[in-house]
């Protein structure tokens, strides 16, 4: 064991500088560049345009197909396999996806030929994929806090400077810096792996199933939440007439770029804050935002170019909060690695297709279109105020489930040093202390032997002396203020 552990350590030293804080994301952050620059930037495309049928329905077929295969490998390889074990996938999964983005970029052939041109896009859908999750499993084995400050920071970065450069770039040049891409990504993979050759790699233990349910059901609230969110986004992005926009073909590009500066602005204000900021609190104001841009939509035509950018920006954000959210759950063990990346991606993926798709068919029947899309409009207007509701209430339970726990020791003392503070009353500190150990007020009414209404009148009494409005600002407060997510 001693040697082992020396021998990881000098290993670890020898790849510091892509392992320690923001930059053992760049690799990640290169793999979610490369699939925007695919599919946003119009020069990527060497011979048809962006915008055009046959670029669109390849879009559909490789969300398709990078959900099917995600959803598909955490099937297979359940709670307790890993995709990391079968090494040679660190190096084919990269360089099949580069080669087959230049063929799929460059080569006339690949939309000329209809089955070229829909067999690539799902075949590129399969290989993300597969890299998804390797980097996944590589951030649990490392065990990755999945700060906002550090992910946000480094993926608004990196997406800002690809897209600009792809954009820039001659067209066949572009071409081939966005089939490098994944190249790249894949070798930083095999960098900060090499360990992996003379040691076996170790993933955060999984807690008991029935200890994991409770995570494990808030996993699919979020991602319902996520799903729903992601289809309105893209059904309101495509079903506005990317013509009139000011920036014609350039605006789905303009879109995305929206969303880095997003990400780099939350990230800014969470590195500024004096404390830090829990990314579940944001979340609803994402759905607000959306909400909005939906709102402006309906409100006139000159209002288009900002709810497109709104829509685009938004749902580029969902993704990051939805791999931060689900990577913090495996850290804790309440999911395995290709679950928590398999899902964050698909959930929202499925989403982008659902919203293309409904769109494409109002498109397709243009009287249908117009007499009934305000009132779809409304209808989604109506489905994200419901999720905000209920994201509102299941806020307690994702600050509880991603805080950093505290010991027994240091919960009893935090909780004594609370009660001398704002002189809490005896029974009130001992509910204080209950609220702390993730006891609910029901529970703690029985626990004490006293009614549910008695219980919630000493919780009211200890917000209404400690100036905290809810119980998830409660436990943070509690937790010292240490979660970091």
């Amino acid at each position: 064991m001693g040697a082992a552990t020396t021998q990881y350590a000098s290993n670890g030293s020898a790849q510091e500088s892509l392992t320690k804080k923001p930059l053992k994301y760049l690799g990640f952050a290169l793999l979610l560049a490369w699939h925007y620059c695919l599919w946003f930037v119009p020069r990527a495309f060497f011979h048809v345009p962006l915008l055009d049928d046959s670029v669109t329905y390849a879009w559909l077929i490789n969300l398709a197909a990078t959900v099917c295969a995600l959803f598909v490998i955490a099937k297979l390889l359940g709670r307790k396999r890993h995709l990391s074990d079968y090494r040679w996938l660190y190096w084919a999964a990269p360089l099949l996806t580069g080669v087959a983005t230049l063929v799929f970029l460059v080569v006339p052939q690949a939309f000329s030929i209809r089955a070229i041109t829909f067999s690539l896009p799902f075949f590129l859908g399969i290989t993300e994929a597969v890299m998804w999750i390797l980097w996944g499993e590589r951030y649990a084995s490392i065990k990755a806090n999945f700060s906002i400050k550090h992910i946000g920071m480094v993926f608004g970065l990196t997406l800002i400077s690809t897209i600009a450069i792809a954009s820039f770039l001659p067209p066949l040049v572009s071409s081939v810096f966005v089939a490098l891409l994944p190249l790249v990504s894949g070798a930083l993979l095999l960098y900060v792996t090499k360990e992996q050759k003379t040691q076996k790699v170790t993933y955060p233990p999984l807690l008991p199933k029935n200890t994991a349910k409770e995570g494990f059901r808030n996993l699919i609230v979020v991602c319902i939440i996520s799903f729903a969110a992601s289809t309105a986004c893209y059904f309101l992005a495509a079903i506005i007439p990317w013509e009139i926009l000011p920036t014609t073909e350039e605006s789905f590009t303009v879109g995305i770029v929206g969303g880095a500066i997003l990400i780099l602005a939350i990230s800014t204000i969470c590195i500024a804050a004096a404390n830090r900021i829990n990314i579940f609190k944001l979340y609803p104001w994402l759905l607000v935002v959306e909400v909005i841009a939906f709102a402006l939509f309906l409100a006139e035509t000159s209002y288009y170019f900002p709810s497109f950018i709104m829509a685009l920006a938004v749902s580029s954000v969902f993704e990051i909060f939805l791999i931060m959210y689900f990577g913090i759950l495996t850290s804790k063990g309440y999911i395995p690695p290709v679950w928590a990346f398999s899902f964050s991606a698909g959930f929202i993926r499925a989403g982008i297709l659902a919203g293309n798709s409904l769109a494409i068919f109002y498109e397709l029947n243009p009287a249908l279109a117009q007499a009934i899309t305000p009132e779809t409009c409304l209808v989604f207007i109506a489905i994200l105020l419901a999720l905000l509701i209920a994201l509102v209430k299941q806020e307690y339970n994702i600050a509880a489930l991603t805080s950093e726990p505290l010991s027994g020791d240091d919960l009893k003392r935090i909780c004594n040093e609370i009660t001398k503070e704002f002189s809490l009353s005896e029974r009130e500190s001992e509910i204080l202390f209950l609220i702390a150990s993730g006891r609910t007020a029901d529970s703690i009414a029985k626990k004490l032997v006293i009614s549910p209404h008695t219980a919630n009148t000493h919780i009211r009494h200890i917000y209404e002396k400690t100036r905290i409005h809810k119980r998830s600002e409660l436990l943070n407060y509690i937790n010292m203020q240490r979660s970091d997510y």
